[in-house]
């Protein structure tokens, strides 16, 4: 099955409140009923330090992978295992009651819209600090990234991304709602997740160049991976000031086709037939024909064979899962 095959179902429950962008995907802005999601989020879970691709240096934002996680009695922990270009520092943790209840939500309305996809069951989270001026000196910094698209070794061809957005609970003193924005002084505090077609695409006079989500609070933006081959997709933080601005926590979901589990102090990635391969330690080379593979997936629109992959630049994929409220000892 192809992406091609996910058909877009607009007429739901949901009609009134979601938005058709472009027949490119769908946008809820107020998806999530209102809670601090932010903050719950980022107490239950120990979000680590990051790298991105093959930069050495460390990013403003901190992140985590969150999967289904299953602890048998064997001491063999199972999980989702989804290698993209984040390189976290710390192992993937288990989904809480309150991650649960989000990709449940995610799921249901994805099934509405898109019958034929995977379900959703991997996530990247990720908290967007922006670093303000030192004693008015220096230049602050604010947390972004740059256009690329999202590595697919790990999805199925009809999976989805599902990107969902919570803000620091402080955006109610620092902005006001007018409905269709939080504003400062008349200028937003949201975030915009712009999307660039790619350069290769030129015979696609109905498909836009450009177009941008703006990122409310509680919203979902949901696409077929056939829009994540056709576009590329950046963070674009707003112009204010960071003393202005609320932090943001992205919450990426997507599919993943990979079962990972971990024996022993090994990660091995699961066949069908039952085969355990170990994740082996990367080399040179394969490093470099993955990085090819990637530049392949951000300036093609080509399904991107990567064939079978059993090693990870993410360090933390090396590590043994860890299960919420699960005490080994």
């Amino acid at each position: 099955m192809t992406n091609e095959d996910i058909s877009f179902r607009p007429e739901t429950d949901d009609a009134a409140t979601a938005r058709d962008i472009h027949g490119l995907g769908i946008f809820i802005k107020d998806f999530f009923p209102r809670s601090d999601y932010f903050t719950q989020l980022t107490q239950v879970h120990q979000f680590q330090l990051l790298t991105e691709s093959n930069k050495p240096n460390l990013s403003f934002r901190k992140g985590i992978y969150l999967s289904p996680v299953h602890q048998t009695a064997n001491n063999e922990t199972h999980f989702n295992l989804l290698r993209c270009s984040t390189n976290l520092s710390g192992p993937t943790e288990s989904f809480t009651q309150l991650d649960t209840f989000i990709v449940q939500n995610a799921n249901t309305i994805a099934q509405q819209y898109y019958p034929n996809s995977a379900p959703l069951n991997h996530v990247l989270a990720q908290v967007y600090e922006n670093i303000p001026k030192e004693n008015n000196a220096g230049k602050e910094r604010k947390a972004r990234i740059k256009s690329h698209s999202d590595k697919t070794k790990d999805m199925p061809q009809n999976g989805l991304m599902a990107f969902c957005t919570f803000y620091s609970p402080d955006i109610v003193e620092k902005a006001k709602s007018t409905g269709t924005d939080w504003t400062y002084k008349n200028a937003s505090v949201l975030t915009t997740l712009r999307w660039r077609l790619k350069k290769c695409i030129t015979n696609r006079p109905d498909l836009p160049e450009t177009f941008d989500i703006t990122l409310h609070p509680n919203s979902l933006f949901l696409c077929p991976l056939s829009t994540n081959r056709l576009y590329t997709h950046e963070i674009v933080p707003p112009d204010l000031s960071v003393d202005k601005l609320p932090t943001r926590l992205g919450y990426v979901i997507r599919c993943s086709k990979t079962q990972a589990v971990h024996v022993d102090g090994v990660t091995f990635i699961e066949h069908g037939d039952g085969r355990r391969v170990p994740l082996k330690q990367s080399t040179e080379e394969n490093v470099a024909l993955l990085r090819q593979q990637y530049f392949e997936e951000n300036t093609t629109a080509d399904v991107v064979e990567y064939g079978d992959v059993y090693f990870s630049m993410n360090d933390g994929d090396y590590k043994r899962p860890i299960v919420i409220g699960w005490n080994p000892n």
